[in-house]
């Protein structure tokens, strides 16, 4: 079909309505403005919906802007302006200053004395596999799966490990481990409250199922974009802004890139688990399906994260104990990084102490200036979790919950790989009755046990 063939024709057949019949209605425009300014006031300030700790997107933007080595003086110096205008309803302005924040982030300057600039920033997949340490997918285990029964049942563990250490930390993530001890004390033990199984990290997973479905070994980071715009609603941080770019026409690496202030947040971490699923006993192929998921949303440091976290769940299906699976994780994260730098500075620090809220005390200072949502302080407590909790999902739980932060996404990361190498105590996973559920269209409730028979059925056919 031409395009101009069909305006031309649609103009030419149109005729006059009847006015009586048909008025005017401008009612559409009412309903516009009004979401408008409820996303405004959302990004501005906000709770997580979960555990209603406060979010605002916009101061957000500025500080991770200054994390990755711009001056952002110009852009805070709009912080108070804006806050008053929220505070007294004068959204009209604060829409006007919002863009000026913006437009100052985006024209910033780059600070040559940020710590960030002197580390290696490897971005396309080539060079980031060529930045792994040398033989880094070499000396593992065979995977010793022999039939799809048995490959189901450890992903159905990894599953049931992730939606645990999710619904685990939905209710208490965004607050600091010191805050969640003081008002909870042991019943970070268990679930606080009833769980819930809804959680956005895993709408994006099963976007890559999709996608892997579909294209089966030919799986591109442009497929995965592809089933964000047919499945995926809505996103939050870097999601968002990647989401707006497809909508855009912006594909990957570019819907990660342009304009997306949150592209080395924990977004892509949070969510690559389901590559390992689908590339078990094989991190290396599970790296490359994470670079093409994570290079939807996210870039460099961001991607990193999501490599490792696939690392992690790929491993698991070979190897059962969680600090050598910690370990052999760090021959996947690209070398002279700034990921790698907090890698390394984490697995000394537990090295060292005996007990992990001694470890995590320590290393508070060098994070201080990242938000809880950003990888460096995520990953650092998800290390945390592999080294304390003696192979058992209960204690990596809680020992997540006491270095605070997005610890649904850290408990779900965690509790993946736990869940693939060792037994689930049911406390865990009965409450869920083999219900999962999501706001993604046509999969709003499934058996967790039938996610977990689509996953393999894809690993099966992607490996054959």
């Amino acid at each position: 079909m031409r395009a101009w063939e069909y305006e031309f024709n649609k103009y030419h057949n149109a005729s006059p309505v009847n006015f009586k019949e048909n008025p005017s209605d401008w009612s559409g425009i009412a309903d516009v403005l009004k979401a408008r300014q409820v996303h405004l006031k959302m990004f501005w300030s906000s709770q997580v919906p979960g555990s209603r700790a406060p979010e605002s997107l916009y101061m957000a933007m500025i500080q991770s802007w200054y994390n990755r080595g711009f001056d952002v003086s110009e852009a805070e110096k709009l912080i108070r302006p804006a806050l008053a205008s929220l505070k007294e309803g004068r959204l009209n302005e604060l829409e006007r200053l919002s863009g000026q924040i913006l437009k100052r982030l985006m024209q910033a300057p780059v600070d040559k004395t940020h710590p960030s600039h002197q580390f290696f920033r490897p971005e396309g997949w080539e060079d980031i596999r060529a930045a792994f340490r040398e033989g880094a997918e070499t000396e593992l285990p065979m995977r010793r799966e022999s039939d799809s029964k048995t490959l189901e049942q450890k992903i159905l563990g990894g599953w049931n490990g992730q939606i645990a250490g999710g619904s685990y930390g939905t209710a208490i993530e965004g607050y600091t481990g010191e805050t969640l001890r003081r008002v909870y004390g042991d019943r970070l033990n268990g679930y606080i409250k009833e769980p819930e199984t809804l959680n956005d990290d895993i709408t994006f997973e099963l976007a890559v199922l999709k996608a892997a479905e579909r294209s089966g070994a030919a799986m591109s980071a442009e497929y995965i974009a592809d089933m964000w715009l047919e499945y995926i609603p809505f996103g939050w941080s870097a999601e968002y802004f990647a989401l707006e770019n497809l909508r855009r026409g912006y594909y990957p690496p570019a819907s990660g890139q342009i304009g997306n202030f949150f592209s080395e947040w924990i977004g892509a971490q949070m969510r690559t688990m389901v590559c390992g699923y689908l590339a078990p006993g094989n991190p290396l192929k599970a790296s490359e399906y994470a670079y093409m998921d994570s290079s939807v949303s996210h870039e460099a440091n961001g991607i990193y994260g999501g490599i490792h976290s696939a690392v992690l769940s790929s491993l698991a299906f070979v190897m059962n104990d969680a600090r050598e699976l910690l370990l052999k994780s760090r021959d996947f994260i690209p070398e002279d990084t700034e990921f790698a730098h907090f890698f390394d500075s984490a697995l000394e620090s537990v090295r060292n102490h005996n007990n992990h809220i001694d470890s995590w005390k320590s290393l508070e200072d060098s994070i201080k200036t990242y938000n809880w949502i950003h990888v460096y302080p995520n990953m650092m407590a998800v290390i945390h979790g592999f080294w304390y909790c003696e192979n058992d999902i209960g204690k990596a739980f809680r020992i997540l919950a006491d270095c605070g932060a997005d610890v649904d996404c850290n408990a779900g990361e965690v509790g993946s790989a736990l869940g693939i190498m060792f037994p689930i105590d049911r406390k865990w996973t009965d409450p869920f009755e083999d219900t999962l559920e999501t706001y993604v269209p046509g999969m709003e409730k499934m058996k967790i046990s039938e996610l977990a028979g689509w996953t393999a059925d894809i690993v099966m056919k992607m490996e054959h």
